[in-house]
C-alpha cells in the first residue's frame, strides 16, 4: 500500500510538472537542463562578462588591423583612380576639371562596414579653384559628365554586366553631348548599356532604340516600350533633334547614325 501511494504521489508530481514545464518527460528534463545553465550563468556572470570583454578586445584589435590595411589600400589606389577619372574628363570636354579623393580615418575607432574611413570625392572644374564637394561646385551638366567619367572607370574594373544611364546627359549639348555618346559607346564595348536620353547626339550611337511613352487608359496611366525599326529610329532622332520630322531633320538623323556607327573605340 505504501508503495502504491508513493507511485501515485510520483504520478501527481509528474502531472504538475507537465502542466508547468512541458507535455512530456523529455521536455521537462530539457527545461531542467536549460534552467541549470541559466543559474550557472547568473552565478558566474562576472567571469562570463570578463571572457566576453577579452574576446571583444581581440575582435576590435583584428578589426583595427584590417581597417589599417583597408586605409593603406585605398590611399595606394587613390592616385591611379584619380588619374583615370581625370583622363576621362578630357574625353568629355571638361579639360580643366580635376578630381581628388579625400580619405579620413576615424580616430575614435567608430567602425562601419567600410572600416574606419570616410571617403569623399572632391572636384575642381576650373583652373585656380579649390577642390570642393561635387554637389557644391558642379553644374547639372558637369555632375552628369563626372558621374559618367567615374562609372566608365569602375565598370572596367568590376564584373558588372549591365549599366543603366538615366539621363546622364542632362544639361549638356553640342560637342560635349557627342563626347558623352562616344564614352557610353566605349563602355558598351564590354557591357550591356541601357541609356535614357533626349539628345540625338547620344541616341544616334546606340545599336538599338526603344521608344518609351505613357498612355492614359481607363483612369490610369500605362507606360509602353516599343522597339523601333530602322525607319522609326531615324524619324525619332529627327524629331528629338528639332521637334519636327522633315527632309532636313531626317537627313541630319541619318548622318548622326552613320557617325555613330563609325565611332572609333579605343
Amino acid at each position: 500500500r505504501e508503495e502504491a501511494e508513493n507511485i501515485l504521489k510520483r504520478m501527481d508530481l509528474i502531472s504538475n510538472l507537465k502542466r508547468k514545464y512541458g507535455s512530456t518527460i523529455e521536455e521537462i528534463l530539457k527545461y531542467s537542463e536549460e534552467t541549470k545553465e541559466k543559474v550557472e550563468q547568473i552565478e558566474n556572470s562576472k567571469q562570463i562578462i570578463e571572457d566576453i570583454e577579452k574576446r571583444l578586445k581581440v575582435v576590435k584589435e583584428n578589426m583595427y588591423s584590417l581597417a589599417l590595411k583597408m586605409n593603406k589600400v585605398r590611399n595606394e589606389a587613390k592616385k591611379e583612380l584619380c588619374n583615370k577619372i581625370n583622363s576621362n574628363f578630357k574625353a568629355l570636354e571638361m579639360n580643366d576639371a580635376k578630381i581628388d579623393i579625400e580619405i579620413i580615418m576615424n580616430e575614435n575607432n567608430c567602425f562601419n562596414e567600410n572600416g574606419l574611413d570616410k571617403v569623399r570625392f572632391l572636384i575642381c572644374t576650373n583652373k585656380g579653384e579649390e577642390f570642393k564637394s561635387l554637389s557644391k561646385i558642379a553644374s547639372g551638366g558637369e555632375i552628369s559628365r563626372t558621374i559618367l567619367a567615374i562609372k566608365s572607370v569602375l565598370t572596367n574594373e568590376d564584373e558588372v554586366e549591365s549599366c543603366v544611364f538615366d539621363e546622364i546627359d542632362t544639361g549638356i549639348s553640342g560637342k560635349a553631348a557627342s563626347s558623352v555618346g562616344e564614352k557610353i559607346k566605349e563602355i558598351a564595348k564590354n557591357h550591356q548599356v541601357i541609356c535614357i536620353t533626349h539628345l540625338p547626339q547620344v541616341a544616334a550611337k546606340a545599336d538599338a532604340h526603344f521608344y518609351i511613352s505613357k498612355v492614359s487608359s481607363e483612369n490610369r496611366v500605362v507606360t509602353k516600350i516599343q522597339l523601333l525599326s530602322e525607319k522609326e529610329r531615324i524619324n525619332e532622332i529627327a524629331r528629338i533633334s528639332s521637334g519636327n520630322i522633315n527632309e532636313t531633320t531626317i537627313k541630319f538623323a541619318i548622318e548622326l547614325i552613320n557617325r555613330g556607327k563609325n565611332v572609333s573605340i579605343a
